[in-house]
């Protein structure tokens, strides 16, 4: 009887033991799927985040390549959905007036060809770019834009401005258009001098002209991009008409 006791008791132990183990096993197992927080994590998410950004990488609606073998100055192309304003922007190095008279190609064009000057870097991130075009009476080039901005109702029709690069693209709002003497705006203001640009935008706010239009709504500020369009002031080529636009979405 006492031989069978022990027996039970052996058995009894031996489970115990048993259960024990089989609980160790499992413990010890969930620890190894535990994460290392020494060992980074993070690169499936940065594969992932990359092949995203691949996806979506832009895709410029204008065939720069092409253009680019035969007119290798242009760098960027300008329009104003709605309107006939729809052109390729030069720049030719060393030279400011290349582009008054000369199409895309560099042949004669009395129209000349949208384009800015050594003032301004490509990439249209200086404080303020300014865009040169002929005010044609064809109505080619910059031809409209008084006729178009002098109008309150067009002026807010057509207050969108897309500016096309290879890598992205700029959308600008337009906030005024204006009358102004013929001096150089670039030369004379250092636009990266903040208080020079607060300045020079409180004077244009001020401007007074019948013709002068303004978006008051928005408020432009020296962390702001500017982008302006300059042309003849029609019957008086002793002026400029210039429409301004800030910087809204860069894509």
């Amino acid at each position: 009887m006492k031989s069978k006791n022990s027996l039970i008791v052996l058995g009894v132990v031996f489970a115990v033991i048993c259960v024990i183990c089989i609980f160790l096993a499992v413990f010890f197992e969930k620890e190894t799927n535990i994460p290392n927080p020494s060992v980074s994590t993070d690169f499936s998410a940065t594969k992932a985040s990359e092949a995203f950004s691949e996806s979506i990488k832009y895709e410029s609606p204008i065939d720069f390549a092409s253009i680019k073998k035969e007119s290798p100055d242009v760098f960027a192309w300008l329009n104003i959905n709605g309107t006939d304003i729809d052109y390729p922007v030069a720049f030719h190095e060393g030279d400011n007036s290349y582009y008054l008279r000369r199409d895309i190609y560099g042949n004669y064009d009395r129209n000349g060809t949208l384009f800015i000057e050594d003032y301004n870097k490509t990439d249209f991130n200086d404080p303020v770019t300014i865009i040169y075009g002929h005010h044609m009476s064809s109505g080619a080039m910059f031809g409209k834009l008084q006729e178009i901005y002098t109008n309150p109702e067009t002026f807010l029709k057509f207050n969108k401005i897309t500016v096309y690069l290879p890598e992205n693209e700029l959308v600008y709002r337009v906030f005024c258009a204006v009358p102004l003497d013929n001096s150089h705006i670039l030369y004379y203001h250092n636009f990266n001098n903040k208080l020079i640009f607060e300045e020079y935008f409180k004077e244009i706010y001020s401007t007074r002209s019948l013709i002068a239009v303004f978006d008051e709504t928005v408020s432009i500020t020296p962390d702001d991009r500017v982008l302006m369009l300059s042309t003849c002031f029609e019957s008086d080529y002793s002026r400029r008409y210039v429409v301004m636009a800030v910087c809204e979405e860069d894509i």
